[in-house]
């Protein structure tokens, strides 16, 4: 599916120790919303089925509920949000994102419960306002798709993450190996596990939800780490966007995550994957290297 993506805002209203834009409340504002509403009209018509919404926290931006509605107007599909939740406890507010053409809520969990949830987002009570926002969601009939990164903190909960999720209503579960940039790379020794470290606990977090025969996902992974759990990994080829990222705009958003954000060992060219896959973030290869990922042969 061809889809636009756009970076709403810089803003959070939660303040996350791994934030791949380092988004917090304080975060001067510096998206242009007039150059939003020119990208997505100029896109209307070029086969796009589909935007995704995101940030910082989208939902906070005074001027959002108008540009869901102007998305629905220009014809697109679907529209997906990825939030942090909060604002959705607000059943009133949920429901008018909803009838202004939102058709997916893509909410951050970490933990399972508010000790784990809100020690990553660094705001006391995220965790109740998120599983309210998501309760809402389920409650109006709006797919919902839970992002769970996974850290140092949370290997041993993600099983119990994942079924807690799924124990909400949610139809998607994403697990997502962490983007090492932003505060993601200022906390890099405090959060970021090695990849050999944190595969088994992925195992058994998808193993978790296909016994329960709900929708698994994985990004952020190499095919040679995650052996056959590799059929899960998201499809890029198949989930093509183009992003507007404050005044720039990417093509091919894979493309560049591919190119400019990670990065292959010399060896990796004798894997049979290799012109598939993505390789290893920049950063995690700069402090570990690339020992722990095999070709496939």
């Amino acid at each position: 599916m061809k889809s636009l993506s756009v970076h709403l805002t810089d803003t959070c209203n939660n303040s996350c120790i791994f934030c791949v834009v380092g988004s917090h409340t304080g975060t001067p504002e510096k998206v242009n919303k007039k150059m939003v509403y020119e990208f997505l009209a100029a896109n209307k018509d070029k086969g796009y089925e589909a935007v995704n919404i995101h940030g910082g926290e989208p939902t906070i931006v005074p001027e959002f509920l108008d540009i869901l509605a102007m998305i629905k107007e220009n014809g697109y599909k679907a529209i997906s949000v990825q939030t942090n939740g909060r604002t959705l406890r607000d059943i009133e507010f949920a429901k008018k994102a909803v009838e202004n053409g939102a058709s997916l809520f893509v909410v951050s969990l970490h933990g399972n419960t508010p000790e784990l949830h809100d020690y990553f987002t660094s705001v006391p009570n995220s965790f109740e306002e998120a599983v309210e926002g998501i309760k809402n969601a389920v409650k109006l009939g709006i797919k919902v798709r839970t992002n769970t990164c996974v850290c140092q903190q949370n290997l041993e909960q993600l099983v119990d993450i994942v079924n807690y999720s799924m124990d909400l209503g949610v139809s998607h579960v994403n697990i997502s190996n962490l983007h090492t940039a932003g505060n993601c790379l200022k906390n890099f020794g405090l959060v970021v596990p090695r990849i050999q470290d944190a595969i088994p606990y992925v195992e058994k977090a998808v193993e978790a939800c296909v016994r329960r025969n709900v929708k698994v996902t994985l990004e952020g992974y190499t095919s040679c780490v995650l052996g056959d759990k590799s059929r899960y990994m998201i499809d890029w080829e198949e989930n093509k966007f183009k992003l507007l990222y404050k005044s720039f705009i990417m093509n091919d958003y894979s493309e560049f995550m591919s190119t400019q954000t990670r990065t292959k060992s010399s060896s990796c060219k004798t894997c049979k994957e290799f012109e598939m896959c993505s390789g290893v973030y920049n950063e995690y290869a700069a402090a570990y290297g690339f020992e722990e990922f095999k070709e496939i042969v």
